[in-house]
């Protein structure tokens, strides 16, 4: 099971994302295309862990369980990498004047701490399940998984509503 596919689109968006990271030239437009990006593949993410969830326990294959337990934490970091050492400077330095703008980059942060131990537990339970289904309560894991994504789809929500629009509307130079 992929969840994001990587090509010749991938250098271009990396390259993007270092210059963006450096100062170089940075362009508004690889900031709100990259925030995009970690948005779309964070949505297939929680799509694919709430189609599990909804299959649990027979309908389950073992490789598409381990398949999600692989990508679920490396998915969540590398969007939260790009928001905490690129995103948020960028936010903080350009839309300084905007009230309370600290304050919720802080907040961010802190979910995203506990987005990533939550991602941690997530992945343990779906090997555990892959590894030995007898020992897991399908109740608890499917209530692990549906608490995850819809976290998860909670904070992309608000991200999508108000830190989206601020890039975009420095992409548009207004």
């Amino acid at each position: 099971m992929r969840i994001v596919g990587k090509g010749a689109d991938e250098e271009a968006r990396r390259k993007g994302i270092d210059q963006a990271a450096n100062g170089n030239g940075a362009s508004v437009v690889a900031i709100a295309g990259t925030l995009k990006h970690h948005m779309n593949v964070q949505h297939n993410l929680c799509s694919a862990l709430e189609a599990l969830a909804d299959k649990l326990p027979a309908d389950v294959r073992n490789d598409d369980c381990l398949a999600l337990a692989r990508s679920v934490y490396p998915i969540v970091h590398r969007s939260h990498v790009f928001e905490e050492q690129t995103l948020f400077p960028f936010l903080k330095a350009q839309c300084a004047d905007v009230p309370d703008l600290g304050d919720t980059l802080d907040r961010l942060h802190g979910e995203h701490w506990e987005d990533e131990a939550f991602a941690e537990e997530v992945h343990h339970e779906l090997v555990a399940f892959a590894a030995d289904r007898s020992q897991i309560n399908v109740e608890k894991l499917s209530y692990m998984l549906r608490g995850f994504f819809v976290g998860l789809r909670r904070h992309l929500a608000f991200e999508r509503e108000h830190l989206l629009p601020m890039v975009e509307a420095l992409e548009d130079g207004r």
